[in-house]
C-alpha cells in the first residue's frame, strides 16, 4: 500500500513539473526567485511548577500536543493531568524546544498571591510569659568585650582563678566561652567571653544580645581601638549598660587619663570625669581591683532588677555548637565517649533537664546529657546558666533561639516546615536572580550585535576550540577549598571573610563548609572537585590522613585564623598570571620627518633628538602622539649622520625608521624606547584586620 502511495506521489510531482516546464517555455524571461524573511523561533515565557495546561496556553497550542511531547521526554510520561504541576523544570524546557520555541524564565505569577491555608502546616507558638509577680530573681549574664589583646580572657582567668589563655592558640580567643563565677554562697554571675578579633564580629553581636551587662575591657596603654568602638555599638544597639574595665594599669606606658578622654570622645563619660558610666582601673595579670570590678557589676545588675520564669517551658539561646569527637588513650576515637553534636545553651527560661525535647531553628534534640563549663555532667540547668547539651540530630546554628516542644514528633514537623519555607523562599529569590541575569545577558548581546552591524561586521569566524580553551584556562586558575572547623561560630566568621573575596583574576571555589573532623565524605568531595581541605582546630585521625594521601587530597591544618587565611591568599596569588609592564629606557622628540627611497620604495624616517636615557636598536619602541600610543614596533634602522649604530645617548640626534613602513611620523611626536618585564600580581583580599 505504501509503495502505491509513493508511486502516485512521484507521478503527481512529475506531471506538475511537466506543467511548469510548458508554462516557462512560453515566457521569454525567467522570474527571479525571492525568499521571505527568515522565521524566528518564538520566545515562550515559562516558570517553575507550571501545570500542563498553563504550558499549553503559554505556547498557544492544544494540550494534547503537550502530552505528545511529554511521551518523548525522559520522566515526562508521569504527567497525565491538565492541572498537574511539572516539578522538573528541564521537562518544561524540553517541551518548549520540541515545539519549536525558545524559553525565557520568569518569576511565578502566583509567587505574590496569598497561598491557600493548608491544614498540615505546623508553626511554633511561643508560650506567653507570666505576670511580673510570678517571676523570680535570676543571676546576671555579663559579657566581656573589647579589642584583641586587651586582656579579656586574662580577666576571666582572674575571675574564676583558672588558666584560659594557655588553651587559646596564639593567645586569641577563637570562640565563645561561657562560665559561672560564684561571688558568694547564694550569688553567682555568668560570664560570656566574646572574641575581640574583627573576624568574629557576628559572635560579638550575639554576645551583646543575650547579656545583661557588658564589661568593656580597654587597655590603658593602647586606648580606644576599632574593635572597642564596635563593641560599644553592639552594646548600645542591645540597650545594655556598660561597665568599663581599664586594664593593664600595671604597665609603665599605661595612661588612664588619656584612655578616659578617648572614651569620652566616643560617648562614654566615666564617673571619674563627671559622667554616669562606671569605670574600674584593673590589672587582670596582677589581680588588682578584681573585687571592685565584681562589686560594680553586681551594683549595675541590681539596678535592672533581673527576673525570670523558672517554671515555664525551657527557652534559651545557642551560644556555640560543634561536633565533638573524644579520643581514647591510644589516640583513637572512642564511640562510647563521643558526644557527637554538641551545643552550648544559655538557659533564659525554665529548667533544662535530661529527656527534654528542644527545637533550635531546623535542629531537633532529645537532651541526652548536660555538661557544665568544666565538662562535668550535671542533672539540670537553671536560669542564666550556660550548659552543653548533647542529643542533637543535626548541628544547630549559633545564635538560634531554643524552645521546649511537647513531643519529638511535633518538633520534627515544625523543623521540616521551617526547612520547606526556607527552600521555597530561596527558590523564589533564585528565579528572580536568574531572570535578571538572563535579561542583562540579552541586553549586552543585543548591544554588541547592533554595534557589529553598524561596523559592517556580518560574520565572525570562531575557532571551534576557543570556548573550551577559555573554560580550561578558568578551571586552571580556580582554587577550590573545603573548610572544616571545630565550632559553628568560627565557621560562620570564616565564611563571612571568604565571601568578601571577589578578585575575578583567580576565582575561589568553596566546595563545602561544615563543623567537625575531616571524614571520608570530605575526602571524596575534595578529590572530585580537586580541592584542598582546610581543617581549623579539628582532629585528623591516622586513617583519614592515609586515605587522603592515597587519593592525593591535600589537608592543611591550622590553629590560628590569620595563618589559615594567609595560606589561602598565597595559593590564590600563585595562580594569578603575571602581567607585562613597560620599562622606559629612553625617549626622543621627532624634529623632522623625511623619506628615503630604497629599492623603489619610499621609507618614512624620523629625525630625532634623544631627550632621556638612550635608544637601543634591539629594544622595543612606541610612537606617542598627543599623549596617546599610536603604534608599537621594532626598528629597521638607526643611524647617526650616515652610520648605522646600535644605540644613541642623550642629547645626540639620529634618524630611525620602524619595521612597518606604513606608519607615518609627524613633527612633534615622541619616540619611547622600552623593555617589557613580567610583574607578579597579588590577590586582592582584605580580611578586615
Amino acid at each position: 500500500m505504501s509503495s502505491l502511495l509513493l508511486k502516485s506521489s512521484v507521478q503527481n510531482s512529475f506531471y506538475s513539473l511537466r506543467f511548469l516546464s510548458k508554462n516557462t517555455k512560453s515566457n521569454k524571461k525567467y522570474q527571479p526567485i525571492s525568499y521571505g524573511p527568515k522565521s524566528k523561533r518564538p520566545i515562550i515565557e515559562v516558570y517553575h511548577k507550571m501545570t500542563v495546561k498553563a504550558l499549553a496556553q503559554a505556547m498557544d497550542i492544544n494540550v494534547d500536543h503537550v502530552y505528545d511531547c511529554l511521551i518523548h521526554i525522559k520522566n515526562g510520561d508521569q504527567y497525565s493531568s491538565d492541572n498537574q504541576e511539572i516539578d522538573d523544570f528541564n521537562v518544561i524546557v524540553e517541551v518548549v524546544h520540541l515545539c519549536g520555541g525558545k524559553h525565557r524564565l520568569i518569576p511565578s505569577p502566583f509567587a505574590n498571591e496569598k497561598k491557600k491555608p493548608v491544614t498540615n502546616i505546623v508553626k511554633f507558638v511561643r508560650t506567653p510569659m507570666p505576670s511580673k509577680e510570678k517571676l523570680k530573681p535570676r543571676p546576671p549574664v555579663v559579657t566581656i568585650m573589647g579589642h584583641v589583646d586587651h586582656g579579656k580572657t586574662s580577666l576571666l582567668d582572674a575571675l574564676r582563678n583558672s588558666n584560659i589563655v594557655s588553651t587559646e592558640f596564639g593567645g586569641i580567643t577563637q570562640h565563645i566561652g561561657a562560665f559561672i563565677v560564684p561571688v558568694s554562697k547564694s550569688t553567682t554571675v555568668t560570664f560570656i567571653d566574646t572574641p575581640g578579633h574583627l573576624a568574629f564580629a557576628e559572635m560579638r553581636a550575639r554576645g551583646a544580645q543575650v547579656t545583661d551587662v557588658v564589661v568593656l575591657v580597654v587597655a590603658a596603654d593602647d586606648g580606644v581601638m576599632p574593635q572597642t568602638l564596635e563593641s560599644i555599638a553592639h552594646a548600645n544597639r542591645a540597650k545594655v549598660p556598660i561597665v568599663v574595665a581599664l586594664n593593664k594599669i600595671d604597665k609603665a606606658d599605661g595612661n588612664i587619663k588619656r584612655t578616659e578622654t578617648m572614651l569620652a570622645e566616643h560617648g562614654l563619660q566615666l564617673e571619674s570625669i563627671g559622667g554616669d558610666i562606671v569605670g574600674v582601673p584593673i590589672s587582670a595579670l596582677k589581680n588588682v581591683n578584681i573585687d571592685k570590678l565584681l562589686e560594680s557589676i553586681l551594683a549595675v545588675a541590681e539596678l535592672q532588677q533581673l527576673r525570670g520564669d523558672p517554671n515555664g517551658p525551657v527557652e534559651g539561646t545557642i551560644l556555640e555548637s560543634k561536633h565533638d569527637e573524644t579520643k581514647s588513650e591510644n589516640n583513637e576515637f572512642d564511640n562510647n565517649q563521643r558526644k557527637g553534636n554538641l551545643a552550648t545553651i544559655l538557659v533564659q527560661r525554665g529548667v533544662l533537664k535530661k529527656g527534654t525535647i528542644l527545637l533550635a531553628g531546623q535542629s531537633v534534640a532529645r537532651v541526652r546529657a548536660l555538661y557544665n563549663e568544666r565538662g562535668i555532667q550535671i542533672e539540670c540547668a537553671t536560669l542564666s546558666m550556660p550548659v552543653q547539651v548533647t542529643g542533637w540530630k543535626t548541628l544547630p546554628a549559633a545564635g538560634e533561639e531554643v524552645f521546649e516542644i511537647e513531643s519529638e514528633n511535633l518538633a520534627n514537623r515544625i523543623a521540616a516546615q521551617r526547612k520547606a519555607d526556607e527552600i521555597a523562599q530561596k527558590m523564589e529569590i533564585d528565579v528572580i536572580a536568574v531572570t535578571q541575569k538572563h535579561e542583562e545577558h540579552l541586553q549586552k548581546y543585543r548591544a554588541e550585535l547592533q554595534r557589529r552591524r553598524q561596523l559592517g561586521i556580518v560574520f565572525r569566524k570562531r575557532d571551534k576550540g576557543s570556548g573550551q580553551h577559555i573554560e580550561d584556562k578558568e578551571e586552571k586558575l580556580k582554587y577550590s577549598i573545603l573548610v572544616k572547623t571545630d565550632v559553628f561560630g568560627t565557621l560562620e566568621a570564616l565564611t563571612k571573610i571568604i565571601n568578601m573575596y571577589n578578585d575575578t583574576r583567580c576565582p575561589l571555589d568553596v566546595v563545602d563548609t561544615s563543623v567537625g573532623p575531616v571524614n571520608d565524605d570530605d575526602i571524596e568531595a575534595a578529590q572530585l572537585f580537586n580541592a584542598t581541605i582546610y581543617a581549623f582546630n579539628t582532629n585528623i585521625n591516622q586513617t583519614i590522613a592515609l586515605e587522603a594521601s592515597r587519593k592525593q587530597v591535600p589537608i592543611r591544618t591550622f590553629n590560628v585564623i590569620y595563618h589559615m587565611l594567609n595560606d589561602i591568599k598565597n595559593e590564590l596569588t600563585k595562580r594569578i598570571p603575571s602581567i607585562e609592564e613597560d620599562v622606559q629606557t629612553g625617549s626622543a622628540d621627532i624634529l623632522q620627518v623625511f623619506e628615503i627611497t630604497e629599492r623603489n620604495k619610499k621609507i618614512p624616517v624620523a629625525g630625532c633628538r634623544v631627550t632621556e636615557g638612550s635608544l637601543e636598536k634591539k629594544q622595543l619602541f612606541k610612537l606617542i602622539r598627543n599623549g596617546q600610543v599610536i603604534h608599537r614596533d621594532t626598528l629597521s634602522s638607526l643611524k647617526h649622520v650616515r652610520d648605522d649604530v646600535q644605540s644613541i645617548k642623550k642629547g645626540v640626534e639620529c634618524g630611525l625608521s620602524f619595521t612597518n613602513h606604513d606608519i607615518k611620523f609627524q613633527k612633534g611626536d615622541q619616540i619611547i624606547c622600552y623593555t617589557v618585564r613580567q610583574v607578579l600580581q597579588e590577590a586582592k583580599w582584605d580580611f578586615g584586620f
